[in-house]
């Protein structure tokens, strides 16, 4: 009866050891994609604040146009065409400026979601990663070698090491 509760005890040691390490993989994770998730609504609220300026400088545009209207009717249409045209290259400029600052925003958004989408398989990498780290402990172990010298070869955590060599035991 005594060396059935150690092996029960053991047990679910083992398995609370198997569940603790996925709650800090779980942990790890949802922290990252966290972090993803902050930088791109940044990069969305900073883009809705140039749409919504160019769509204030278009009402600017808008408003100017009917003015001149107005004055091409007062003046003649050859004075006020001209008017119009000197009056309009500033705010023309303003426009093309403000286009190539959107322009250069949209492509630095591009580059940046390209970037979070790299560090999101860098995530799904590091959990595929793993497997292939236990499988190097376990032959590194097999060879003869310790937990610390496994450890310092992989560099990984010597705690990692034994917990991954105390799971191949339980399994075998």
């Amino acid at each position: 009866m005594n060396e059935m509760s150690l092996a029960v005890g053991g047990l679910a040691a083992a398995l609370l050891l198997v569940v603790l390490y996925m709650a800090v993989r779980d942990r790890e994770t949802s922290r990252k994609l966290a972090m993803l998730e902050r930088s791109i609504d940044t990069l969305n609220q900073e883009l809705f604040a140039l749409e919504k300026k160019m769509e204030e400088t278009r009402r600017q545009l808008l408003e100017e146009l009917m003015k001149f209207e107005l004055q091409e009717r007062q003046e003649g249409v050859e004075s006020a065409e001209v008017a119009l045209r000197k009056e309009l290259r500033p705010f023309t400029l303003q426009l093309q400026q403000l286009q190539e600052q959107v322009d250069a925003i949209r492509e630095e958004l591009g580059e940046r979601v390209e970037k979070l989408d790299g560090k999101v398989r860098q995530v799904a990498f590091a959990s595929d990663h793993a497997a292939i780290d236990e499988q190097k402990i376990l032959q590194l172990h097999a060879q003869g070698m310790d937990a610390e010298s496994i450890a310092k070869q992989l560099r990984l955590g010597k705690g990692e090491v034994e917990l991954v060599l105390k799971f191949s035991k339980i399994h075998a």
